[in-house]
């Protein structure tokens, strides 16, 4: 049995963001001492910090990853085909970059495509595809610090000219 739990994160002076959560175990209750989040799950009680890099769980640790996933956006013009030439990312850790092409079907997304965790020294990773939308996905392996600074895409309308 897992547990998923949403958080939404405020900023101050900034919008928030909400995070999704997925714990590979029953949540029974959970309290809040200081900056420490205590999760109670059976007989046990877990602390979640941003320290660790697996859950222990049955007195195994099962290391876990993380992933940002941007919603189908227009990046333009809307419902006009865009011509998506590359990316570029800024972050730690082993990420992976999925694209998603069409918001009709939300598994149609490019295999990972694991790449340098700071790919601006290089320029532009070429990554050529066209759509009306595209959704954004990075994977960051399990058991290692990640964090994602910055993802630039870069793009063209294929539309009607003037």
């Amino acid at each position: 049995m897992q547990s998923t739990v949403f958080v939404y994160t405020m900023k101050q002076g900034k919008a928030g963001a909400w995070s999704r959560y997925l714990f590979p175990f029953a949540i029974d209750g959970f309290a809040q001492l200081g900056n420490d989040l205590y999760v109670r799950h059976g007989d046990e009680i877990s602390v979640v910090t941003d320290f660790s890099l697996g859950d222990d769980v049955g007195g195994a640790t099962i290391p876990f990853g993380g992933t940002v996933w941007w919603p189908y956006l227009d990046f333009g013009t809307p419902s006009v085909t865009k011509m998506m030439e590359g990316f570029d990312i800024v972050s730690s850790g082993t990420p992976s970059i999925s694209i998603g092409y069409d918001q009709r079907n939300l598994a149609a997304f490019t295999d990972p495509y694991t790449v340098d965790p700071d790919t601006l020294p290089g320029g532009v990773i070429p990554f050529p595809m066209a759509a009306p939308t595209f959704s954004l996905r990075v994977d960051f392996a399990p058991g290692q610090k990640w964090s994602l600074q910055q993802v630039s895409l870069s793009f063209f309308d294929l539309g009607n000219g003037p």
